[in-house]
Formats: C-alpha cells, structure tokens, sequence
C-alpha cells in the first residue's frame, strides 16, 4: 500500500467516526463511500469501503473506555486492539493507529486467530465466524475487562458489547450494558448518547 495515498482516507475516516462520537450528533452518522466515491477507492480501502470506518470508529472507542485499576501494567502500556477473522481490518487499523493515543497510552493492533489467547487484549474486534467459535470466543472472553465489538447478529451468540449494523450506507453501533457490566469496564456516557441504540438488559 502506498501511505501517501492512504493517508487523505485514513484521516476522513476519524473524522466522521470522531464527530459522531466527540459531538453527539446522531443524525449525522459515518457514512459508507460508494457511487462516486468508491469508483476511485485509496489504496488503503481495501475490498469493503465499511472497513474504512470502522477502523475508524475502533480507533475512536478506545478513548471512551475506562478499564479496571491494575489492567495495564504501568502509565504507559498501550490499549491493544485485537482483530479476529478480518485481516482487511486489522491492515487499516494498525496503519490508522501509528503514532496515535488514547489517555496518553499508545494504540497497537493485534491481528488473531480464534483460538489464540487473549492476555494482554484490551479491544476485540470479531469478524464472521460460525456459530460454534462464536460460542468458544464468547466463552474465553466473557467477564474479562476486554472490548469486545463484533457485527450485527452476532452479538448474543458472542455476547459482544458493542455491534456494527450497515443501515441505508450509514455505519451505526449499538451497545449492550449488560456485558459491560460483568466485564468490569465503564463507557463514557458520550458514547452512550452516540449509540443508535443502548441495551440495558437481556437482548
């Protein structure tokens, strides 16, 4: 890939993720080149122009987290973004991140396979998968003050907390309090208040 070229995409990319999450303005979501737009795609775009974005948006969450005490080993370990079953993303994503913080820790990504352990996975994105590595992935994450974003219809088998759904070119997410709250981690309310949608219960 060539950095010059992905470089004009990386940035308009967190900053639409960046103004719907810093401003809270849900009527103006992410939204998916196409037409136009992806007759010319960047080098960095890959296959899928959602990619772009939700790197974007992964980048963009990991500001808005708080973890437990004593998750990170000193001031300034970095947030390790893990990216199971789409290595397209975790491509963008780690070009995305170079250089950048969250809460004046370093960003890093982690391209995994399924069975791979967790330690040391602060986010987790999962890609699509069959149902019974879904329910294994679910399993070895689960109550553990990990991240865990996935795509819509996934997120009960997976029980992610926050899931991706592509509505009418618009990129939007949905968060599940449930599993936020077993896993230890705290949500900025800003976060909240972007969702499309908050699930505070069972889904």
């Amino acid at each position: 890939m060539d950095d010059v070229t992905a470089a004009p995409a990386i940035a308009f990319a967190v900053r639409r993720a960046s103004c719907l999450l810093a401003c809270a303005i849900l009527a103006m979501p992410a939204t998916v080149a196409v037409g136009a737009n992806a007759a010319q795609p960047s080098a960095v775009e890959a296959s899928d122009p959602a990619l772009q974005v939700k790197a974007a948006y992964l980048y963009k969450f990991a500001g808005y987290v708080e973890w437990p005490s004593g998750v990170f080993a000193s001031e300034d370990s970095p947030i390790v973004i893990g990216v199971i079953g789409n290595d397209e993303l975790e491509a963008i994503l780690s070009r995305m991140v170079v250089g950048k913080t969250a809460g004046r820790r370093p960003l890093v990504t982690r391209r995994m396979e399924a069975q791979d352990p967790l330690q040391g996975v602060h986010m987790l994105f999962v890609g699509a998968m069959d149902t019974r590595t879904l329910q294994a992935i679910g399993d070895a994450v689960r109550g553990k003050p990990v991240l865990v974003v996935s795509d819509a219809g996934q997120e009960r088998t997976l029980d992610s907390m926050i899931s991706f759904d592509l509505i009418d070119r618009h990129l939007r997410f949905d968060v599940a309090l449930k599993p936020v709250a077993s896993s230890g981690l705290e949500l900025r309310a800003l976060m909240l208040t972007a969702a499309r949608r908050v699930v505070r219960g069972a889904p």
